[in-house]
């Protein structure tokens, strides 16, 4: 339990402390006295994310829509793929994936069968659940009200990164990240090493956080929570280098090639994509980034580290991990999709409300201890209600929406594409993940079609340097370089030109891209 005050200074005698008794109560009673337990505060994050889902269920992106298909195939046939016919690798999130699958599971025991988007909606009130209760715990650790869970639920949640991805590992990434603050603050090493493994195993590339959490936090040292870190993640990597070809997901291969947008690129993207999105959204996700660098410094001046020792390693870790992960995703040269954002913008984000709840003056009384916090989460929900623009009510997009159509435009289109191609092999347009979805058919490209994805690993293997390549040439040590792409039938198109003679047609209006066609033409 961190003890702010009656540190005392050797030789000084007893009235600084007496003095800090008297005026400034210590901080864990605030935390006994507070109405807002870890209990409290998860059935409030349920209830929070139980509306959040309601809002968002029309509105899913077309990623989303690939993991549900992979959670479809698991649960339906125990097979690892977006479509029935092929297997394939380009879960980016083998967690997210199979927790969804084991909720979605549980579910088609009941009457309906089974029903992916339910399982989502039910995975989607226990993470914000666990979000909060871990927060609340923290905070409680730190002596500072449970409140405080509120305002870290209110901006992640506001976070138009994070709720415009909802179904892919967005959520997981947060409640996960918010338990490991948790433990490497508690001094729970088994705890630490297990959501650690959980991370890893959600994004690979989270052990850049992980790493930095844990060697900045000294009640976690040792061997423990490595060790249970690999016992959690390895397994899944060997099975997957073993059986699928790949200790990765394909779409690492996949997305370094896309290189970006035109111009725009994950390290440029802020500025160059998403701020002519709109000033306030962007501000809503950096401003509680920028509040947790300006915690991380304050707690490296070791007057104040010393002052909170329990504390400030893990959020100082978030902050560098954090920025760890912007700069490495900047080096690959990636593509600005909205969720690249999350893992940053998130661990600064929760550094930067519990280091404030930790670096503000403790209250007193009690009830003005809630009232800041609860503020912060009153001020996040209406930033969040403002950012949701003219939507209407469920979204028909998210905030942040690049497709070429609407999802509700592409659930419509790919059940009737199913309709028309039956059994045959169809084109995928470019975007793949609803379409695939809703048409229930052998719809191609390189999510779905492993012989695609073979063609890209060959390419991106030799335009790598010397030490990618041999790392490349390991990890794809046992994949079939033989397989070949399906042979299609049929080809879905999209474009705002002009359309051939003769094809089935279907009109788009996103407000991404503005009116637009997608048709279907027999190849041949």
């Amino acid at each position: 339990m961190v003890q702010e005050h009656g540190a005392g200074t050797p030789g000084a005698g007893g009235s600084a402390v007496s003095r800090a008794a008297v005026h400034d109560p210590p901080e864990p009673t605030i935390a006994r006295t507070s109405r807002w337990t870890p209990a409290v505060a998860a059935a409030v994050g349920a209830a929070v994310g139980a509306g959040v889902f309601l809002l968002v269920h029309r509105a899913l992106i077309d990623d989303a829509y690939i993991t549900l298909g992979y959670v479809r195939n698991v649960v339906t046939h125990l097979h690892w793929g977006l479509i029935a016919p092929e297997t394939a690798n380009s879960a980016t999130s083998p967690f997210n994936v199979l927790s969804l699958a084991g909720v979605t599971w549980l579910l088609s025991l009941g009457p309906g069968g089974v029903r992916p988007v339910l399982g989502l909606a039910v995975a989607t009130v226990v993470w914000c659940a666990l979000l909060a209760g871990w927060a609340a715990a923290t905070a409680r650790r730190l002596g500072r009200s449970g409140a405080w869970s509120a305002a870290l639920l209110a901006v992640v949640l506001a976070n138009p990164f994070v709720n415009s991805a909802i179904g892919l590992e967005v959520l997981p990434i947060a409640a996960l990240l918010t338990g490991l603050t948790w433990a490497a603050v508690a001094g729970r090493p088994g705890a630490f090493g297990l959501l650690a493994g959980l991370l890893v195993l959600t994004r690979l590339d989270l052990g850049l956080v992980v790493a930095a959490v844990f060697l900045l936090s000294p009640a976690v040292r040792g061997w423990r929570p490595p060790a249970i870190a690999a016992a959690v993640a390895l397994p899944w990597s060997a099975v997957s280098w073993w059986a699928l070809g790949s200790a990765i997901p394909d779409t690492f291969v996949i997305k370094t090639l896309q290189r970006g947008f035109g111009d725009k690129t994950f390290a440029n993207g802020l500025v160059t994509l998403w701020l002519d999105r709109g000033l306030l959204p962007l501000a809503v996700a950096l401003v509680p980034a920028v509040a947790g660098l300006a915690v991380a410094v304050t707690l490296a001046v070791p007057r104040v580290r010393r002052r909170y020792p329990d504390a400030a390693g893990p959020l100082v870790g978030l902050v560098v991990g954090g920025l760890a992960w912007f700069g490495a995703y900047s080096l690959l040269g990636v593509p600005p999709y909205q969720w690249y954002y999350v893992p940053t913008t998130v661990a600064l984000g929760i550094a930067g409300v519990l280091g404030g709840a930790l670096l503000l003056p403790a209250p007193r009384p009690f009830a003005v201890g809630s009232a800041v916090p609860v503020g912060v989460a009153v001020l996040a929900g209406a930033l969040f209600a403002v950012t949701s623009g003219d939507r209407p009510l469920p979204w028909d997009r998210p905030v942040y929406f690049g497709s070429w159509a609407l999802p509700e435009e592409y659930r419509e289109i790919g059940a009737e594409v199913g309709a028309l191609v039956g059994e045959d092999v169809v084109e995928a347009p470019g975007e793949v993940g609803t379409l695939a979805y809703t048409c229930d058919c052998t719809i191609v490209d390189y999510f779905s079609d492993r012989g695609i994805a073979v063609e890209l690993v060959a390419d991106r293997t030799e335009e790598a340097g010397p030490v990618m390549r041999a790392l490349l040439d390991a990890n794809f040590a046992r994949l079939d370089r033989d397989d070949e792409p399906l042979t299609a039938q049929w080809r879905l198109r999209w474009t705002q030109g002009a359309v051939p003679a003769g094809v089935t047609t279907w009109p788009t209006d996103s407000p991404a891209t503005g009116p637009g066609t997608l048709y279907l033409e027999r190849i041949g």
